[in-house]
């Protein structure tokens, strides 16, 4: 912890409770000189000051020290927790809306796949069918060619 920022602490204290340098220092038992020293980070503070300060202030000893309190200290943080909890919970929600939009359109692809195997299917059949048909009219034309030469054969 730096004189620094104790020093800004103790006249943060002061300024809070409208208090001049003079009476806060009768207020602590020291002079007004030495508690101008502390407040401008002259003179390091010592244990026994800010015990008789925070006594004769009201305040704990950490208010002094670091300029907040374990109370305001765990009531901020569990400000910032519930607000923390209310951003989890928006973006929570909005997933969870992504999410159900996301498996409607999954829905739908799947039921256009399903539906394409089944074009896909019924076009195999017919092009089996037409592949059968071109083998057979092939199969007639060879059959018809070999007529026809036999015909002419036995024509000439």
């Amino acid at each position: 912890m730096s004189k620094k920022d104790v020093k800004d602490n103790i006249a943060e204290v002061r300024n809070s409770m409208k208090l001049t340098q003079a009476e806060m220092a009768h207020k602590i038992g020291i002079s007004r000189q030495a508690y101008i020293n502390l407040e401008h980070g002259k003179t390091s503070v010592i244990n026994k000051q800010i015990t008789k300060m925070a006594e004769r202030c009201g305040l704990p000893e950490e208010k002094i020290l670091f300029g907040y309190s374990v109370e305001e200290l765990s009531s901020s943080m569990l400000h910032e927790n519930e607000a923390y909890k209310e951003r989890m919970n928006a973006l929570i929600g909005e997933k969870e809306k992504e999410i159900e939009s996301l498996k409607e359109k999954l829905d739908i692809l799947t039921q256009l796949i399903f539906s394409e195997r089944q074009t896909v299917k019924t076009q195999i059949q017919l092009i089996d069918e037409q592949k059968t048909r071109i083998a057979h009219l092939a199969q007639e034309n060879i059959d018809l060619r070999k007529e026809i030469r036999a015909a002419k054969t036995r024509r000439d």
